[in-house]
């Protein structure tokens, strides 16, 4: 038996109604969402740490959420999972398995986006797929990769903003302001209590803010567009957002660390 068969095995008995574990035996699809979107996250930051012992263990950490996922299905197994997977990437490297030409990582790129079209020819938006839960600025690159993909992203995003502005100027506000009068706003809310929404500094009648949960936090559309509008243009200079705010917030720990 091989190390991977010998895991489903272990998952089967934890999940087994006689004798198994409790917990394992407890779980849902549901429950184990959150596992696996935190399992994710430590994939990535054994990733960053260039460690490959570390890398290795949360690989195997993703692998058994994927055989656990499998385990307590009722309509398939882990090879059916398998199976899938496998002939997905058959489908989608033509290239490889088929009569396909693609000599540059371009025409590989091209060649995918056909064939997942073609997989996926009854959504009816670009936007279709992309998950909801993902975190919002990781959701906004992929937004923009769907609209880049179409040829529209500059308008686009140039509509939202335009719409933000016009919405802020009828109400006297002159337009979406930067991320500094926002975070100046932020400052002078941070050293008194947290006012409504229509006492919010730095925001007009025109901007869309509101104040949610029990901490009073505020949600200023035009800021976030402000944010919007900066990723997009990082990823027209060929910048890296996401893994450019990773880095960024990694020195924000280590320098908070120093004190400790």
């Amino acid at each position: 038996m091989t190390a991977v068969s010998d895991l489903v095995t272990v998952v089967d008995r934890l999940l087994d109604p006689a004798g198994g574990c409790v917990w394992n035996r407890a779980q849902t699809h549901a429950s184990l969402a959150r596992y696996a979107v935190e399992e994710s996250y430590e994939l990535v930051d054994a990733i960053d740490s260039g460690d490959d012992d570390e890398l290795r263990e949360e690989l195997g950490d993703v692998l058994y959420q994927v055989v656990l996922h499998a385990g307590l299905a009722e309509s398939f197994d882990l090879e059916d999972v398998a199976a899938g997977a496998r002939d997905k990437m058959v489908r989608r490297h033509p290239h490889v398995f088929g009569d396909e030409r693609a000599d540059t990582v371009e025409d590989v790129v091209r060649v995918w986006r056909a064939a997942k079209a073609a997989e996926k020819s009854s959504r009816r938006s670009v936007f279709d797929g992309v998950p909801r839960a993902m975190p919002p600025m990781e959701r906004a690159v992929k937004l923009l990769e769907r609209l880049e993909e179409r040829g529209d992203s500059d308008a686009v995003v140039a509509s939202v903003v335009a719409a933000a502005g016009a919405g802020a100027r009828s109400g006297g506000a002159g337009g979406v302001p930067d991320a500094g009068a926002a975070g100046a706003g932020a400052r002078s809310r941070a050293g008194g209590a947290v006012p409504d929404a229509g006492a919010v500094p730095d925001t007009g009648p025109g901007r869309e803010v509101r104040v949610e949960g029990a901490g009073g936090a505020v949600v200023d559309a035009g800021w976030g567009t402000s944010v919007l509008a900066m990723i997009a243009e990082a990823r027209g200079t060929g910048i890296d957002p996401i893994a450019s705010l990773r880095a960024a917030v990694a020195e924000l720990e280590s320098a908070g660390r120093v004190g400790e």
